[in-house]
């Protein structure tokens, strides 16, 4: 599937970096600008007010409000010690023009109305004024109080020159400097998300090619400790589990298919039989009875499977309540010595703790547990031989042996006889009954319970499983699948 280019991370990564960093430069660009254009006007303004406090301190010499006169030497006297560059011009208390700087070049400063009227109350007036050539300067209108009355006006000005050069440069750079600077910064996160991009792009691409006919495939990997490598790890860990699970389910079905295949078949035969050969009552009957025990057969296979399958999705809650576990094995290897009489197998409970055990479970599927392995033990134990049930208290776990003197397995069975439909010997299995799906629900049982099921044998002398539980019960109430 194709990506519109607007629609891609490449892009948007581009754009919105550009367009953030763009806002960064013009907001940063506005406030230095407006921040030195106004550190600049502060000083000018600073500088203005310092030289009319140094004509203040001089006012006795320079003003004579009686006559109404100014004396215009001192002025200069000062302009010369201080090396003043700004515009000084003097005032009269009737606001006449007295005294001006050489470098007014006999021209007057500006005393608009404005002006005249915070001096006469006493104020001082700062104001902007334009010249010509669109120069402008700043302008300080100072009066010069002496006891509370006006005895003149003192004029200076600083024209902004280099400062609005500086300003103006100022502007002029970032105008120039930041639209080049987004182009370049553009540019530059174009090719880092490329950068950035190319690895998920490359992950993509392998990820299309992973189906379920080659889960072994894995996303390729790149070396680096960052995000994006560990979200490869985590992908090729969830392909590893879909590849386990793919392969149980194929192996299951394939079993399943397998093992409902054989009574349909026997059923299919043994009906075409009685169709061109059975003649009498009796034959009928023998072959009905041999299809039941086929259905019965299927049947067993079908709740079995139906019963793991709530298990794998939790939908098979135990019914946790405490019960007497010494009680349920004494009931058991009652039942054990009937089932072994056929065989003349000996039964033999060895019960090794001090008081009864009460344990926390779901006694119906406890019970459903141990009597498969009861039952197991003496379907695999040849005529006169021996059955040891043992039940014993280990701490705060139940301990239940089950140990039978039969046929035994060889060591490389024993990792896999819990799998579905997995048989030592097919053939006697078969003819035994067994579906194959028993210590497949035993181990879920013990399991669920917080347990565990382990096996030891021998080929020839028997086997031994081990349940151990704990008595306290499962952590949880949802079994395990």
């Amino acid at each position: 599937m194709s990506v519109h280019p607007q629609d891609s991370i490449r892009f948007r990564l581009t754009f919105w970096y550009t367009l953030t960093l763009g806002v960064i430069l013009a907001v940063s660009g506005l406030f230095s600008y407006y921040y030195f254009s106004f550190s600049l006007r502060q000083q000018v303004d600073v500088e203005l007010r310092e030289i009319a406090r140094q004509i203040d301190r001089h006012q006795d010499e320079i003003f004579d409000p009686v006559a109404d006169s100014v004396n215009c030497q001192p002025m200069h006297n000062l302009v010369n010690q201080f090396n003043w560059d700004a515009f000084i011009q003097l005032r009269s208390v009737k606001f006449h023009a007295a005294c001006a700087s050489e470098n007014l070049l006999g021209e007057e400063l500006q005393f608009g109305g404005v002006a005249r009227q915070q001096v006469r109350w006493l104020n001082q007036h700062l104001e902007s004024v334009e010249k010509s050539a669109g120069r402008s300067q700043r302008l300080l209108t100072h009066p010069v109080i002496a006891e509370g009355k006006l005895v003149g006006v003192a004029q200076v000005a600083i024209c902004f020159g280099a400062s609005e050069e500086t300003i103006n440069q100022l502007r002029l750079i970032y105008l120039l400097v930041g639209p080049f600077a987004v182009i370049w910064l553009g540019v530059g996160c174009w090719f880092l998300a490329d950068r950035l991009i190319t690895p998920v792009i490359d992950i993509t691409d392998a990820a299309h090619g992973i189906n379920a006919d080659n889960l072994d495939k894995r996303l390729p990997t790149r070396g680096c400790q960052d995000e994006l490598e560990r979200m490869v790890i985590s992908l090729n860990r969830m392909l590893e589990r879909l590849e386990d699970q793919f392969r149980r389910v194929r192996q299951f079905s394939g079993d399943a298919s397998h093992e409902l295949r054989t009574p349909l078949t026997i059923l299919r035969g043994e009906t075409e039989v009685a169709q061109r050969w059975a003649k009498t009552p009796e034959e009928f009957r023998d072959i009905l009875i041999s299809n039941v025990e086929e259905i019965d057969r299927m049947e067993r296979i079908i709740e079995n499977l139906l019963t793991l399958s709530k298990s794998e999705v939790g939908e098979l809650p135990l019914d946790i309540k405490e019960f007497s576990l010494s009680d349920l094995i004494q009931g058991l290897y009652l039942q054990s010595k009937i089932l072994g009489e056929p065989k003349q197998i000996q039964v033999d409970f060895d019960y090794q703790a001090e008081k009864e055990i009460l344990i926390k479970g779901d006694e119906l599927r406890l019970r459903q547990m141990f009597l498969n392995l009861i039952s197991n033990g003496v379907k695999y134990t040849d005529e006169e031989g021996s059955l040891m049930i043992r039940l014993s208290l280990d701490g705060d776990m139940a301990q239940v042996e089950i140990a039978d003197s039969g046929i035994g397995m060889e060591s490389h069975h024993l990792p896999r006889i819990f799998d579905r439909f997995y048989r030592v010997d097919k053939a006697r299995n078969r003819m035994d009954g067994g579906t194959g799906l028993g210590l497949s629900i035993v181990r879920w049982i013990g399991e669920a319970h917080g347990g565990s099921v382990t096996v030891t044998s021998v080929p020839g002398k028997g086997s031994t499983f081990t349940v151990r539980l704990p008595v306290a019960g499962p952590d949880t109430l949802t079994p395990p699948s």
